[in-house]
């Protein structure tokens, strides 16, 4: 086994490494010559500040001692740059003190931990024409959003008390309810950042990207909503039948993997239950879309000077829809906590089937959060019952607003899919 000083020696010097060639072959695409250092220097840089660290007493004095003498070069480079009328870019002199940085981070923190930031260096690096139009497409008003969910996430969910209040109005009302503030609001984040994910890659990484991207990601951001728009999109185009019928089973694998990231968030071992069965469905899925797209040749594609098949939904973020979830959640939540003190668990099976004919997202989240006394067996049933229904809505739809061809092809796909949901259902629960 390597002696811990000379493994992050290893580590400091090859992560300087990697950092110098990713400046080298930056500066060689922007064709700038007149720059700070070469690969050497930076190799040197990191490994200057794991030594100066490494000094024993002084070691953190050291390393601040060398950071002031590094200092003053990196102000002359970055004069003389400006004095030439050069780019005023600060690219050399962060990423040379970053390296300097390097040796102290590898001695306390995780490999890992250092490797992630050096891989963030490179990538951030070497995609600059990437984030320029990520940005620019980027609009202001959404910028705000995140910056108002962050608040709300990191300031005033953990101000949230976990218990209901018992006295006043509030009080008994919360009496009512089978879940309390801190869960509601948990639901809320946990279910927009998800869905959030799925809008940002819809609408500004992969914009433009034809029908089956469109069903593949849509998934992610609202099974039902990518549905409904790829089958009015594409009703009155007889070449693009088949197409949209396999980017509409391309949207079941992405949603079962979103449906999987709400289930781990609140039950962990309920995702690890449901996953052989959500494979098995994804992977049946994407071979029956597969099939249909290879199936008569076809290789039909939206033109690109088409408007890309944006999903016509607010961002998940806003806070109107984070509101209205957060009542559509406390409303299904009461609805079923009634039902089951009703009818039981029958009540609970029939009412994961009428769900399915809208967002099945809050009826999930309820369950899974909500304290209705029953069992993770009856909870992951519901569950795989609100998906099969909501299969069923969607094939629904197509025939509703879709090509005939698109909703015959859907109907075959899809009832394989939901006849194996229901048997599962029925069977392992």
């Amino acid at each position: 086994m390597l002696p811990p000083q000379f493994v992050t020696f290893l580590l400091t010097l090859a992560i300087s490494t990697l950092i110098g060639i990713g400046l080298r072959d930056y500066y060689e695409q922007e064709a700038k010559r007149d720059t700070f250092g070469t690969v050497r220097t930076f190799i040197f840089l990191g490994l200057l500040g794991h030594l100066l660290y490494r000094i024993p007493v002084i070691g953190p004095y050291a390393f601040l001692v060398g950071m002031v003498v590094v200092g003053p070069f990196l102000l002359v480079y970055y004069n003389n740059k400006v004095r030439q009328q050069k780019s005023p870019g600060l690219i050399g002199v962060l990423i040379a003190l970053l390296t300097y940085s390097v040796g102290p981070v590898v001695i306390h923190e995780p490999h890992w931990y250092l490797v992630a930031i050096a891989i963030t260096i490179l990538f951030v690096l070497h995609s600059k024409g990437r984030i320029r139009q990520f940005t620019d497409r980027l609009e202001t008003g959404e910028v705000v959003t995140v910056c108002k969910f962050l608040a709300i996430a990191g300031v005033i969910l953990p101000l949230i008390p976990a218990m209901a209040p018992t006295e006043g109005l509030v009080g008994r009302i919360f009496g009512v309810l089978p879940v309390g503030p801190h869960q509601i609001w948990m639901a809320v984040v946990v279910t927009t950042a998800i869905s959030y994910l799925g809008y940002v890659l819809q609408t500004y990484l992969y914009p433009n990207k034809g029908l089956l991207l469109t069903g593949l990601i849509g998934g992610l951001y609202s099974s039902t909503m990518t549905v409904l728009v790829i089958s009015k999109k594409t009703k009155a185009h007889d070449s693009q039948a088949r197409d949209a019928a396999a980017a509409i089973m391309l949207s079941t694998p992405t949603m079962y993997l979103r449906i999987l990231f709400l289930v781990a968030a609140f039950m962990p071992m309920g995702a690890l239950r449901l996953l052989p069965a959500f494979l098995l469905f994804s992977l049946l899925s994407g071979a029956y879309a597969w099939w249909l797209r290879r199936g008569d040749g076809s290789q039909a594609e939206i033109p690109v000077d088409e408007p890309a098949l944006v999903l016509k939904e607010r961002n998940p973020l806003e806070l109107n829809a984070a509101l209205l979830f957060a009542v559509m959640f406390v409303s299904v939540s009461l609805v079923t906590k009634l039902v089951l003190a009703r009818f039981q668990e029958l009540g609970l099976r029939m009412l994961s089937f009428l769900v399915g004919a809208s967002d099945i997202v809050p009826f999930i989240v309820s369950v899974l959060q909500g304290n209705l006394g029953i069992g993770s067996n009856q909870i992951l049933q519901a569950i795989l019952i609100a998906t099969a229904s909501n299969n069923v809505m969607k094939t629904a739809y197509t025939f509703g607003f879709g090509h005939r061809t698109t909703a015959r092809l859907t109907a075959i796909g899809m009832a394989g899919i939901v006849i194996l949901s229901f048997l599962y259902a029925a069977i392992a629960f």
